[in-house]
C-alpha cells in the first residue's frame, strides 16, 4: 500500500496557520490542527485507503484511526463529534495541495478534490 504524497513541509506549515487562523475563537479546532501539524512534522503516515485514510494513534502503539470521507474519524474525539488531529491533518493536506499548484490549476484541484471526495463519499456509503 502507498503513503500519502505529502507537499513540502513548508507548505505544510503555511496551510496549518490558515486552517487555525479560520478556526478563530474553536480552540478545540485550533488545538486539533496544531496536533496535526507536530505529527506531520514528526514524520507520521498517512495511507490512502478506499473511502478515506489509515493514521496510527499518537498515544497508543498498534492503533489505527480510520477517517471516512463520508463519516469523519473513527477516534474516540472524531466519534463524539469534536475536531481531533487525524481529520485535521488531512484538512492541513487538502489545503496544501491546493496552495502548491500556480493559480490556474487551484481551480481545476479544487474541482478535482470535491468530486474524489463526492466519489469516496458515494463509495463508502453505497458499499
Amino acid at each position: 500500500m502507498l503513503n500519502l504524497s505529502l507537499p513540502p513541509m513548508a507548505t505544510l506549515n503555511d496551510a496549518a496557520a490558515e486552517l487555525v487562523a479560520a478556526a478563530g475563537e474553536d480552540r478545540a479546532t485550533a488545538n486539533a490542527v496544531n496536533k496535526a501539524i507536530f505529527y506531520l512534522g514528526e514524520g507520521v503516515v498517512v495511507r490512502p485507503t478506499t473511502g478515506g485514510f489509515l493514521i496510527p494513534s499518537g498515544t497508543r502503539a498498534g492503533t489505527i484511526h480510520r477517517i471516512s470521507t463520508a463519516y469523519g474519524c473513527g477516534c474516540e474525539a472524531g466519534c463524539k463529534g469534536k475536531p481531533c488531529w487525524h481529520a485535521a491533518l488531512i484538512a492541513i493536506v487538502e489545503q496544501a495541495q491546493t496552495r502548491a499548484l500556480p493559480m490556474s490549476d487551484r481551480i481545476a484541484a479544487a474541482r478535482r478534490v470535491a468530486r474524489e471526495r463526492a466519489e469516496r463519499e458515494m463509495a463508502e456509503l453505497f458499499s
